[in-house]
C-alpha cells in the first residue's frame, strides 16, 4: 500500500512537473489551407501551455476523422515547441446533395464547407462518384455535369453534350481535343443557348436544337 501511494504521488509530481518545467510554448501547423491553425489546434487539443511531455502522436488521430484531411504528423523541433504537418484535401468540383453544397477531392471523398468551384455536380438517384470524377478530368472547362439514371449531360458556355456513358463521353472529348470529333461541326455555335445539343452514342454522335 505504501508503495501504491509514494508511485502515485511521484506520477502527481511529474504530472505537475510537465505543466510548470516544460509547458508548451509555440504550436507551429503547416501544410494547412482549408483548416485554420486554431481549428487544428482545438481539434488536437494541443495548445500552448499544455504539457510539452505529454504531446503524443495520436493527439493527432481526431483530425484523421477530418474529410479534410489525408495526414498529420507531430514533429518537436525544440524543446516546448511542436510542428503539426497536414496534407489536405483538395477541393476539384461541387456536388449539390439534398440542397448542400460539399467539395468533391480526387479519391471521391466528400469535403464539407467547400469554397465555392465550378463544375457543379448534380442530379438524381444514386451519386455515381467514378463517373463525375471521369467527366470533371475530360471536361476541364465544364460549368455543370447532370446525371441521372439515363446518363449524363455537360454544360458549359458553349457546349451542351449528352451520353449514356460516362466513358463514351470522354472518349468524345479525347477526339474533340485532337480535332476528330465527329461533331466538329456543331461546336462552331458559340453559346449554349444557341447551340445544337450533342448526343454522344457508341455508335456514333447526332445534334438536335
Amino acid at each position: 500500500m505504501i508503495r501504491i501511494m509514494l508511485v502515485s504521488l511521484l506520477l502527481a509530481t511529474l504530472g505537475v512537473g510537465s505543466y510548470v518545467v516544460l509547458p508548451i510554448e509555440e504550436v507551429e501547423v503547416v501544410g494547412h489551407k482549408q483548416l485554420s491553425k486554431d481549428q487544428v489546434q482545438q481539434i488536437t487539443g494541443l495548445k500552448p501551455g499544455q504539457p510539452w511531455l505529454w504531446a503524443w502522436p495520436s493527439r493527432l488521430e481526431p483530425l484523421l476523422k477530418n474529410p479534410w484531411v489525408v495526414s498529420a504528423t507531430l514533429e518537436r523541433p525544440a524543446p516546448g515547441r511542436l510542428r503539426i504537418v497536414l496534407q489536405e484535401r483538395t477541393s476539384l468540383a461541387n456536388i449539390l446533395i439534398r440542397q448542400k453544397r460539399f467539395g468533391l477531392s480526387g479519391d471521391g471523398v466528400l469535403l464539407p464547407d467547400a469554397p465555392p468551384q465550378t463544375p457543379l455536380l448534380e442530379g438524381k438517384g444514386e451519386i455515381p462518384i467514378a463517373d463525375l470524377l471521369l467527366l470533371v478530368q475530360a471536361f476541364p472547362e465544364a460549368k455543370r455535369i447532370r446525371y441521372d439514371v439515363g446518363g449524363y449531360q455537360v454544360l458549359s458556355e458553349n457546349l451542351n453534350v449528352w451520353g449514356k456513358s460516362a466513358k463514351e463521353l470522354q472518349d468524345w472529348a479525347k477526339a474533340r481535343r485532337i480535332g476528330k470529333s465527329d461533331a466538329s461541326r456543331v461546336l462552331a455555335h458559340p453559346a449554349v443557348g444557341s447551340a445544337d445539343r450533342i448526343y454522344v452514342y457508341s455508335w456514333g454522335v447526332s445534334a438536335r436544337r
